[in-house]
């Protein structure tokens, strides 16, 4: 079996509308509020001696691995890990490690892995659901990997907008023709530690789905005004 490469060097993902329209994805949108816990997390490490941006491009990378190992077990490819450093490696092979336990302990079978969705109405967004599995009983349930020290507020809001997509696309997308959610988790492997690792379940997110709403609002009107400026500065020059 050939080794699948992971592609360092991939563009951030771009949603488009079938008419080639770009909409913004769900953790851009979120991004426009404020981040407490990364705030806290920069200032203990400033008190520390330790650069922040720097710890933070290696947690990154660790999660991005671990996800990316992840993807590879459950479609069943072999993936090409020379290229990361063995203490990175490491790491994250310990993270995959305690998600495929408790995979395996669950006996959930796979759906889709990394399914990239566009929303079928206004308001238009896009994402990309990390995990859609068949539970025991084969209820579906929406899994959203995250490697952090805890699960966030914001994490849920993510969750229901990815939950939203599939809704909207199951009824007409060839490729899913699976029944409505039942069952929403977000599955939290730390690096460190092997007791690390946490899940959270919630079955109705209408009110995590509404705040995702109302951020997209703000997100295109603050992205309007910023085009309406540069077109006026344009019109100056």
């Amino acid at each position: 079996m050939d080794k699948i490469k992971f592609e360092k060097t991939k563009a951030h993902q771009r949603y488009k509308l079938p008419d080639g329209t770009v909409v913004p994805g769900v953790t851009t949108v979120l991004g426009i509020m404020n981040k407490p816990a990364l705030l806290n997390w920069a200032w203990k490490l400033g008190m520390e001696g330790i650069d922040f941006r720097k710890a933070k491009d290696q947690a990154a990378d660790i999660g991005t691995i671990a996800h990316w190992l992840i993807e590879c077990h459950l479609i069943g490819v072999e993936p090409d890990t020379g290229d990361f450093s063995p203490n990175d490696l490491d790491k994250a092979k310990l993270a995959v490690g305690k998600f495929i336990a408790w995979w395996e302990a669950g006996s959930f079978t796979l759906v889709s892995s990394e399914k990239q969705l566009v929303a079928s109405v206004k308001p238009y967004y896009g994402g990309t659901l990390d995990i859609m599995a068949r539970d025991i009983d084969g209820r579906v349930v929406l899994i959203d990997l995250k490697t952090s020290k805890a699960i966030y507020d914001e994490y849920w809001q993510q969750v229901a907008a990815y939950g939203e997509l599939y809704e909207q696309n199951r009824s007409f997308d060839t490729t899913i023709h699976e029944d409505s959610i039942s069952r929403y988790m977000i599955c939290r492997i730390g690096k460190e530690e092997v007791s690390d690792f946490e899940v959270q379940e919630r079955t109705d997110l209408k009110r995590e789905l509404n705040i995702f709403v109302k951020c997209l609002e703000l997100y295109k009107a603050l992205h309007e005004k910023t085009t309406e400026n540069k077109n006026k500065q344009k019109g100056k020059e």
